[in-house]
Formats: structure tokens, C-alpha cells, sequence
């Protein structure tokens, strides 16, 4: 086996998965009561902001109201039920496939996404992801407050927390992999030596042509 000291980043929604996971979370949190059925309605507006925008959306950026006074342990239990009946078959294979290829030659995987840390833990556990660096909710005495803990993993967030993650370890990103859908993560793919661009926006996809960057299309 070859020894793989980098470090190889991964975002999740539209890249490892096809789809939201936040999505997905929200409304299996709307039919068990958990979240009221008006706050699905901003999602299609949120979303089309974060794809077509120029910058993060409230989802990423603002309090979670909607949420506030739910024990962290009943959103750990949906997101993990969400995982195993929704995110699980909507997983890319050949990026799974290459993830186990990574960890048998010795590779660190690294989750980086925006999404909140307990709707991709039982990814994490799946693929064998060796740290999770995700936006992560206020708790107060096992209840969430409605806030975040610190910054969401958006844009140059993003950047920023792999960046002290690697520094961590001894890394530097020049020697580190990221891949990802999204133009909005262009700060950290400017920063790695090897940006991979996976089933792409078309912003990102001009960036990617026009630097030369690897496209993975599936």
C-alpha cells in the first residue's frame, strides 16, 4: 500500500450527492412535526439563490427559528433516518468507489460542506471520513437555540476552516485535493494543488475549463 499523506476534501451536496441533504432533512422534519410546513416554502427560493447567486443564501447565513428549543438528539435521529432511506441511494457511485480507492492507498478523506455536521455524520461513518468540517448549531443543555455555532462553511468560511484543519495536520493545501459542484466553493478550489470540479454549475464549469481543472461528469 502507498502512502498517501494529503489530504482529500470533499464537499457533499451535488457533488458526493446528488441532491440536498438539507432538502431532504427538511422535509422529513416536516412530516414528523418537527418543522412547520411554511418554512418549506422558502426552500425552492433559497436554493435558487445559492445556484444562481453570488453569494450565500439565509439558509446558510441566518438564525434557524424554525428549529429553536428541538433536542440535538431528535434532529441526530432524523438525520440519520434521512440518510439511510433518502441520502443513501442518491450517493454517486464512482465517487464513493474512489473514496474507498483513496483510503486503501493510505489518503485522509475530509468531509467540507455547508451543511450542518449532523445531516452528514452518518455519511462521514459510511465512507470512513476521517474528520466532518460542516456548519454545526447552537445547543444549549441538549436543546437548540435557533443559532449557529460560529460561521457557516460557505465560500471563503469554507476556505478558512480547511485551511486551519490542514495546518493542523501539517498539510499544505497545495498539497491537498478538493472536489465540488459549486463556484461558490471557488475560494478553497483556488487554494488546493489538485481542484476537481464534479458534475458542475456552469459558472464553475467555464471556471474549470478556462484554468484547466479535471471535470468529472456522470
Amino acid at each position: 500500500m502507498s502512502l498517501d499523506s494529503k489530504l482529500h476534501l470533499f464537499d457533499v451536496d451535488h457533488t458526493i450527492t446528488r441532491g440536498s441533504t438539507g432538502r431532504r432533512f427538511a422535509q422529513a422534519a416536516a412530516r414528523k412535526g418537527v418543522l412547520k410546513l411554511r418554512y418549506l416554502a422558502i426552500i425552492p427560493f433559497n436554493y435558487a439563490a445559492y445556484r444562481f447567486g453570488n453569494g450565500g443564501v439565509s439558509f446558510f447565513e441566518g438564525d434557524f427559528p424554525f428549529i429553536k428549543g428541538v433536542e440535538r438528539s431528535l434532529l441526530e435521529a432524523i438525520g440519520r433516518e434521512v440518510f439511510e432511506r433518502k441520502t443513501s441511494k442518491a450517493l454517486r457511485p464512482e465517487l464513493i468507489e474512489r473514496i474507498a480507492t483513496i483510503k486503501a492507498d493510505g489518503g485522509a478523506v475530509v468531509l467540507a460542506t455547508s451543511s450542518l455536521d449532523f445531516i452528514v455524520r452518518p455519511l462521514a461513518d459510511l465512507i470512513g471520513a476521517e474528520a466532518v468540517l460542516a456548519s454545526v448549531l447552537e445547543f444549549d443543555a441538549g436543546r437548540c437555540t435557533g443559532r449557529l455555532s460560529g460561521s457557516a462553511l460557505f465560500g471563503t468560511a469554507k476556505r478558512d476552516a480547511v485551511l486551519a484543519f490542514a495546518n493542523s495536520r501539517g498539510v499544505s493545501l497545495s498539497d491537498c485535493a478538493f472536489y465540488s459542484d459549486s463556484i461558490h466553493d471557488l475560494p478553497l478550489l483556488l487554494e488546493v494543488g489538485e481542484p476537481i470540479a464534479v458534475a458542475p454549475d456552469r459558472r464553475l464549469r467555464r471556471e474549470a475549463r478556462s484554468r484547466g481543472w479535471p471535470i468529472l461528469d456522470f
